[in-house]
């Protein structure tokens, strides 16, 4: 046996004793919030989901096929990360990688935010591997742009689309930093085969008016910008790589520097790709919150340049080598603490959902659940519980999977237990939802639950203009029941230009005659009067949201702008 099949033969038993650490670390932590809801996403097979493409949710469903509990959601994970880190060593062409392996494998294994990626399932776990695979495929294909790696690299990116809107960077990024590849035909086929596999979830995307898209780019309701944002980004942006950050920041300054380290094209796209997502979510930090995990991507180019450096510099590679044990002794002691909140100093939320969800059924005898405006709590009670579930929205609130799938119609007319945050709820059931203490939830039995969060009402002028009283509106019933006047209040909600709510405005449906029912599937036209009107003129965006029985108000109108 050669050297080298030896170095490869350690590198192959640190893979497998990480998926195995993974494996077990999988089914002993309990599920967190966004797990669960893609778990949900998982019950219901479809092409594309309000937050996310649906690559999540195929892992998801195949895994808890095999097994029905924590280990079968995450059941992939462990095996994408270490895909993901197999791919990177081969990113790497410098024969003295193998006398150098352990420092590689210490490194990979103490990327913090990275290896979390390797026991939790999130969308961002299938993303690492596919945008690896994309970066191993592009290289490849500049060296032999033969079928093989034209197929591969169309294949890999519309993987990595079919995991998370954010891979579309990369791609744009690594192809920005190369134009001559717009010249190649092989390219183009590799694009049209992605283009071809992608076709699916484009057609789910317009089956759902883009609302996935809408959300994304433009239906968050975001707060003013505040410093805040800016300085938690950097600290971030920092922080999630462990202790090593000064050290893969360094390798990064010396890649880009003209004069530094020699680079090939596929160098500079490693640089494009770094340097691109850390400044476009730097740039968003400017319009609102960005989250930890946004700039992940920037994790795989790091990786790639921090190790190669090394190769060069022994110091360099000495200070890598102890950075990097300080961060696994602390990830594996987070590791420990994600599990048992007993001998944990903080409260995580893998803590305690068995508990609530037991505690709850107990309380509703097995009934089907109804949450107000908690996706999260609805789909973690579903995992835990195995009953029914769903999340009324409502216009304080955001939209999510709930508003666009079918489960509404699964809860008419059924006896559910209704579950609210709210703490002036006169309410038969209480029970305390999330970590630690948790926080109060109540609730009461509801004997025929009806919501009509698909009614669709359209102001007719697309427009509101200050002044007037009243508004032209069609009301359009979806349902196969009709729906009494009386039992629906519609509201106008006054919105700044960050689509928060500023003032609401009640309205009142006139001109509809002798009608008292909007029959099933039919659709009227009517006026609307308005009260306080004097509030558009405060306002920038305007909305129609309409409650029924009570509940909170929907998001049954589109937001229009108030003419000025």
């Amino acid at each position: 046996m050669s050297i080298t099949q030896g170095k490869e033969r350690l590198l192959l038993l640190f893979l497998g004793g990480l998926t195995l650490i993974n494996l077990i670390q999988g089914s002993a932590t309990q599920l967190i919030f966004d797990e669960a809801y893609y778990w949900y996403f998982s019950q219901h097979p479809a092409w594309g989901y309000f937050d996310h493409p649906p690559m999540v949710a195929f892992f998801a469903a195949i895994g808890t096929t095999l097994f029905d509990h924590e280990l079968g959601v995450r059941l992939f994970a462990p095996f994408l990360l270490s895909g993901t880190i197999c791919l990177l060593w081969k990113l790497i062409d410098d024969k003295r990688k193998y006398d150098h392996l352990p420092v590689f494998i210490l490194f990979t294994a103490s990327v913090a935010l990275f290896n979390a990626y390797g026991f939790f399932m999130l969308p961002d776990t299938p993303l690492l591997f596919f945008s690896a695979l994309f970066l191993f495929a592009y290289k490849r294909f500049l060296q032999y742009p033969g079928i093989r790696f034209v197929l591969l690299l169309g294949f890999s990116m519309a993987a990595m689309m079919y995991s998370k809107y954010h891979a579309i960077l990369l791609i744009a990024f690594v192809l920005v930093s190369n134009p001559k590849i717009f010249l190649s035909y092989r390219f183009w086929m590799a694009t049209v085969f992605a283009l071809l596999l992608y076709t699916p979830h484009l057609y789910w995307l317009y089956e759902t008016d883009f609302a996935s898209l809408k959300y994304h780019l433009s239906g968050r309701a975001n707060s003013y910008y505040r410093i805040k944002f800016t300085l938690d980004y950097i600290l971030n942006a920092l922080i999630v790589w462990g202790f090593s950050f000064p050290l893969i920041y360094w390798a990064l300054y010396k890649f880009t520097l003209p004069g530094g380290v020699k680079k090939n094209v596929f160098d500079r796209a490693l640089v494009f790709s770094a340097w691109g997502i850390l400044g476009f979510f730097l740039l968003s930090s400017f319009n609102r919150k960005t989250q930890a995990q946004w700039p992940l991507l920037a994790v795989l180019p790091f990786i790639v340049f921090t190790f190669r450096y090394a190769l060069d510099k022994e110091r360099f590679r000495k200070w890598l080598r102890i950075t990097s044990i300080i961060s696994l002794v602390i990830l594996c002691m987070v590791r420990v603490i994600v599990v048992d909140e007993d001998i944990s100093p903080i409260k995580y939320e893998s803590h305690g959902n068995k508990r609530w969800a037991q505690q709850l059924y107990e309380k509703t005898g097995g009934l089907p659940v109804v949450f107000e405006d908690s996706y999260r709590n609805a789909s973690m009670y579903g995992f835990y519980a195995r009953v029914p579930v769903y999340s009324l929205n409502s216009v304080k609130h955001r939209q999510n999977q709930y508003d666009i799938d079918s489960s509404e119609y699964k809860f008419q007319h059924r006896r559910v237990a209704y579950i609210t945050g709210r703490e002036d709820y006169d309410s038969v059931i209480k029970v305390r939802i999330g970590k630690g203490k948790g926080h109060p939830w109540r609730g009461k039995f509801v004997k025929d639950f009806r919501s009509f969060r698909k009614l669709i009402c359209k102001v007719d002028d697309h427009k509101i203009t200050p002044g007037k009283d009243s508004i032209a509106l069609t009301l359009i019933n979806p349902y196969t029941e009709g729906i009494a006047f009386e039992d629906l209040e519609f509201y106008g909600l006054v919105l700044n230009e960050k689509r928060r709510i500023q003032d609401t405005i009640r309205m009142y449906p006139g001109n509809t005659g002798k009608t008292k029912v909007l029959t099933a599937g039919s659709t009227i036209h009517l006026n609307a009067g308005m009260d306080r009107i004097e509030k558009l003129e405060e306002g920038v965006l305007f909305r129609v949201a309409i409650s029924e029985f009570g509940y909170p108000s929907g998001f049954q109108g589109d937001i229009i702008p108030i003419a000025k």
